[in-house]
């Protein structure tokens, strides 16, 4: 018994050894990777609504994102809520949100339920962000024109 915790005690040395750690995009020296931070951020007159998917979405253009990072590095997009305060928190993308609109028909009110996709593709040297609803219902003005998505705030982080 002792021989197996001198062995997890040795393995954990090891690791410890081996491990480092990244902040603010400056890795430790024994470190052989890198990280960066991009924020990208819609407004909710920048969505844009695709009618052949079905779907908003918008494109941003990352320099940062090269086809070594792409083939060899490491990527995630988090949708930041309550941003620049201290309640500030990140949801993973895919993100489904489950959502409530109450339409009026004439003078009949109805409630509908809907889920709401937010997703993403990534490649070399950009980044287009989707918002999907589920059987294609999304809500409508006074005047019939679609409503666009919220505003809403994106945190990807490249490893590379």
């Amino acid at each position: 018994m002792k021989k197996y915790a001198i062995l997890c005690v040795l393995t954990l040395i090891a690791f410890a050894q081996t491990s480092c750690i990244i902040r603010n995009d400056t890795p430790a020296p024994d470190c052989k990777y890198n990280a960066k931070t991009v924020y990208l951020e819609v407004k909710q007159n920048e969505w844009k609504f695709d009618s052949q998917n079905q779907q908003f979405y918008t494109r941003f253009d990352v320099p940062e994102i090269t086809a070594d990072i792409y083939n060899y590095g490491n990527y995630s997009l988090h949708r930041e809520y309550n941003t620049g305060l201290n309640t500030a928190y990140q949801v993973a993308l895919p993100q489904s949100i489950l959502c409530m609109e109450t339409v009026t028909n004439g003078n009949t009110t109805t409630d509908v339920y809907y889920t709401q996709l937010v997703d993403y593709i990534l490649g070399v040297g950009y980044v287009e962000i989707q918002v999907t609803n589920s059987d294609f219902f999304y809500p409508e003005d006074k005047q019939g024109y679609l409503i666009n998505p919220e505003a809403m705030v994106f945190h990807l982080q490249l490893i590379y």
